[in-house]
């Protein structure tokens, strides 16, 4: 086959759409990637796309759509897809939703939903209106390797495999469109981009899915693009490198010394202290990195490197996407730098009673950082921590002493005063807990559990072996908390108001433990929750 080059003009715009009308496919240029489109209505074509990209074909693909309404006549819309459509489209927003008839199986991988997305490219909104259907399109590149950012990489994948390649120029976002489902009312994300969660939690109810931290199952049929198979990988293997950042560079330093032949994918902010032939830099913000990642990943096809060692990019905002593309990169490929002994992340609700599992733990040979209990240590007189809240919260500080009290009751019911408390102490409070973790392991621990109520929000939780969390039912807690603090049922009501419900841990963490049985079942508990990370 000889692939067709195209300009984003009138004339071949209506070229492109003859080709999809006749049952042929085409790249096209989308803000996020290039895509690789068919008729959505045609079985044939979604053959022809799964054919020339290699792609698994329980893998389901998105359709594309010139407008929000446009998707009555392929699915079964409600007023949360509106809602989300409203605020987020035309854009990298899709959707999945239970699938009309006119939709054939082979374009949903068998599911009895499609996934709904209205691009805000111009050329392929163009594209789509002179096609007069629905362009079913997964991104244009071979199945598993870098998304295309530009139609050089199209061409590079799938020249002679396809009919032609729409030339719009490089992408503005550089990442895959954000998935969710709709499940209770709530957003659900299978696919994180750049309509961030904290995006759409301003418009809807939102949660992560699982399939963002654990690795799928080979049985698993997927929901949306991109959840089962290996993503987005380079021809070299790919490690991601958990563990503090100066660790992380030291780590990648050494295999350089050894082999100066060794991938390196660090930061810009790291280019003083990391150089090589193979070493390659991401931007230090997300958008930066979103946009230069799959070219990046590309890059590594044209060099002599046998391994690429990454740095592990923050989960929060735009870099939970960038984080999600290089771990399906690196087939959750990660190796732990710095403290090599097990780290064992926990956390929970308020009144859960995370302090009885961290003192089993201990029981069993656990070093124990607690984290509330370094930040309380941190407070006396006039200490470097102290005078740095004042700046934030005066009314908290009185002759160079911290009032916890009025404190904490300024920031428990009111989630962004507590986001600003979090990000004044977590970076004191985390460079103490890695240091003490250092003097664990040379003293011969075999493992160490980082007990914190913010571990997800400092962002350590990426640094952990794995994460277990704690829950119990909601009155349990309001009792010890009570009891605890010394707190009305009112103010307790009030601190679990501002803090995560029992979906949000079960979702991010590894293990759950329920903290509403008795002693020797909550041991057992404890005892399963670790087996799987610690040998004892």
């Amino acid at each position: 086959m000889k692939t067709l080059y195209l300009k984003p003009t009138e004339k071949d715009i209506k070229t492109a759409a003859r080709i999809i009308k006749r049952g042929g496919i085409v790249a096209f240029p989308t803000e996020t990637v290039y895509g690789l489109g068919g008729d959505a209505t045609d079985a044939g074509s979604a053959a022809k796309i799964y054919a020339a990209k290699g792609r698994p074909s329980d893998n389901p693909l998105i359709i594309h759509l010139s407008k929000a309404e446009d998707a009555e006549k392929y699915a079964i819309t409600n007023d949360i897809y509106y809602k989300l459509t409203d605020a987020f489209c035309p854009g990298p927003l899709t959707v999945i939703l239970p699938k009309k008839d006119i939709i054939p199986p082979e374009v949903t991988g068998g599911l009895d939903t499609v996934a709904v997305r209205i691009p805000s490219h111009p050329v392929a909104r163009a594209f789509i209106k002179a096609c007069g259907v629905a362009i079913a399109a997964p991104s244009a590149n071979r199945s598993g390797s870098p998304s295309p950012t530009g139609a050089e990489h199209v061409k590079a994948d799938l020249d002679g495999k396809i009919d032609a390649i729409i030339d719009g120029g490089p992408c503005e976002i550089g990442l895959e469109s954000t998935i969710v489902k709709l499940s209770g009312g709530c957003a659900v994300i299978l696919r994180p981009g750049a309509v961030t969660e904290e995006m759409l939690s301003a418009v809807v109810a939102v949660r992560r899915d699982r399939s963002l931290y654990v690795k799928p199952d080979e049985n698993t049929r997927p929901e949306a693009p991109g959840m089962k198979y290996r993503h987005y990988a380079p021809d070299v293997p790919v490690t991601l490198l958990k563990g503090p950042h100066s660790d992380v560079i030291g780590f990648m330093k050494n295999r350089l010394a050894e082999d100066e032949s060794t991938g390196v994918i660090c930061l810009e902010s790291d280019k003083d202290a990391i150089r090589g032939k193979n070493v390659r830099y991401l931007p230090n913000d997300a958008k930066g990195q979103a946009n230069a990642l799959f070219s990046l990943l590309r890059g590594f096809g044209e060099t002599d490197a046998k391994r690429v060692y990454s740095v592990m990019p923050s989960r929060t905002g735009l870099g939970l996407a960038v984080c999600n593309r290089l771990t399906k990169a690196a087939g959750f490929s990660v190796e732990y730098v710095g403290v090599t002994i097990p780290v064992l992340g926990l956390t929970g609700q308020s009144g859960a009673g995370k302090s009885t599992v961290a003192a089993i733990l201990k029981e069993r040979g656990a070093y124990v950082a607690d984290c509330d209990e370094i930040y309380h240590g941190m407070l006396y007189k006039n200490s470097p921590m102290v005078t740095e809240l004042q700046k934030y919260f005066p009314f908290a500080v009185a002759d160079g002493v911290l009032d916890r009290p009025a404190l904490a009751e300024a920031v428990f019911s009111d989630k962004d005063k507590l986001a600003l408390l979090n990000s004044v102490t977590h970076k004191v409070i985390l460079d103490e807990v890695r240091a003490r973790l250092k003097k664990a392991q040379e003293q011969g621990y075999k493992f160490a559990v980082v007990d914190a109520s913010q571990l997800f929000e400092s962002g350590y939780d990426a640094e952990c072996t794995a994460v277990i969390g704690v829950c119990a039912e909601q009155e349990t807690r309001i009792n010890r908390m009570i009891l605890r603090d010394g707190i009305s049922r009112q103010k307790a009501l009030s601190r679990i108001s501002g803090q995560h419900n029992e979906d949000f841990f079960r979702v991010y963490c590894d293990e759950i433990i329920e903290n509403g049985k008795d002693e020797e079942q909550l041991r057992e508990a404890v005892a399963r929750a670790i087996s799987k990370y610690i040998k004892e």
